[in-house]
């Protein structure tokens, strides 16, 4: 079977593309590999040399105790807050009923 130069010229072409992009790939996958399997030998190596004992509990703060004040009387005033807050939309609930039963008492 005979092929034609012109062809003949544009498949050795695409095949030595193609043997081009598979050699770029194999050194890829190997460069790849190695990165792993380095990476893989460093954690090894941190984990041989760092043991995993517990982490020593930290003392309390000097000031502990007036931060833990602090937002104990933070906390009361936000939850004094809250409940104003609950009262006034109530309130302002109960006008704006007031206010619709109004307008439709006028409307009719």
């Amino acid at each position: 079977m005979f092929v034609a130069r012109p062809r003949y010229a544009a498949l050795r072409a695409r095949y030595q593309q193609v043997v081009e992009e598979r050699d770029d790939a194999v050194k890829l996958a190997a460069e790849r590999l190695s990165t792993i399997t380095r990476q893989a030998e460093e954690i090894t190596r941190l984990r041989d040399h760092t043991p995993d004992a517990p982490l020593p509990q930290p003392r309390p703060v000097q000031g502990d105790a007036e931060t833990r004040r602090q937002l104990h009387l933070a906390r009361q005033a936000m939850a004094s807050l809250d409940q104003q807050c609950r009262t006034l939309q109530s309130s302002n609930e109960a006008q704006v009923q007031e206010l619709r039963e109004l307008r439709e008492g006028s409307a009719s």
